[in-house]
């Protein structure tokens, strides 16, 4: 990252390039004498290896215009940077005051940006501080069990009586299932989840939700099936016992996406 960061500083386009040999501290260069003595070759080879991560990860590349070999950094490699520069900044801040920044509806610019990017890097940041694992982020076009739109949402709730951080790992956690296919796990989470949230709708039990809660048709309707169906799926596979033939889950079998995310929207809906 340190020969990223000085490439950086003046060398950021093809015509500003610099050239790999002339970067190195050689021992015997006159132009360049050797500064740690005894240990100079062991440098060099640290940063050789470091530069040539650098150039295989893309963060640096050769310029088309120059001849040789002259790198400058490239805009992957930038991104990096200013993700690094921006986490620098929430460690000037704290982790108290950046989660309550970021609970905030429209968190202020300059404190843990604005911007949808930097949002991504503050709660990888904030991950990162909790000890927690991080959350791969969704690509474009990439299908999850809970949209991240949904999941943003939640993040954004705020309550006096209630606390959305279990509700919002266990939507994260779906998705982590869900993506690398353990199916038995987006079972039982899913089962989780639906077990959590009554108290939101002033219900003891889910059941109370799907009978009781004065919702529309159609939303009655969905927790119905996410009820009976979620509960048998998750029951079957949690409580049967081992025998002589089994045939695992599917993701078909598990994919209570729709249900789900008409509950998750129910929910941001009455708490804003």
């Amino acid at each position: 990252m340190l020969i990223l960061e000085l490439l950086a500083r003046e060398h950021t386009s093809p015509e500003t390039a610099v050239s790999h040999s002339n970067f190195f501290n050689r021992a015997g260069d006159v132009q360049f004498p050797p500064k740690y003595g005894g240990r100079q070759r062991e440098v060099d080879e640290a940063l050789m290896e470091a530069w040539s991560s650098l150039e295989s990860r893309g963060l640096i590349v050769k310029s088309p215009s120059s001849a040789g070999n002259w790198f400058f950094v490239s805009n992957s490699g930038k991104t990096l940077l200013k993700r690094n520069a921006h986490f620098k900044q929430l460690e000037t801040l704290g982790l108290d005051r950046v989660k309550s920044e970021l609970n905030k509806e429209r968190p202020r610019i300059g404190t843990v940006g604005g911007g949808s990017i930097e949002k991504d890097w503050t709660w990888e940041w904030v991950r990162m501080k909790e000890n927690k694992p991080p959350v791969n982020r969704v690509v474009a076009g990439e299908w999850v069990l809970i949209a991240e739109s949904r999941l943003d949402e939640l993040r954004a709730l705020t309550s006096p009586l209630f606390d959305f951080r279990k509700l919002i790992r266990l939507g994260e956690e779906l998705n982590i299932t869900s993506r690398e296919e353990c199916h038995f796990a987006t079972a039982a989470l899913t089962r989780a989840l639906v077990d959590h949230v009554p108290p939101l709708f002033g219900k003891k039990n889910f059941s109370e939700v799907t009978n009781n809660y004065p919702g529309t048709k159609s939303f009655r309707e969905a927790m119905e099936h996410l009820d009976n169906a979620a509960k048998k799926v998750a029951d079957g596979h949690l409580h049967t016992q081992i025998r002589k033939s089994e045939t695992l889950p599917t993701a078909q079998q598990v994919n209570f996406a729709s249900g789900l995310d008409v509950l998750l929207s129910e929910i941001v809906r009455i708490t804003k």
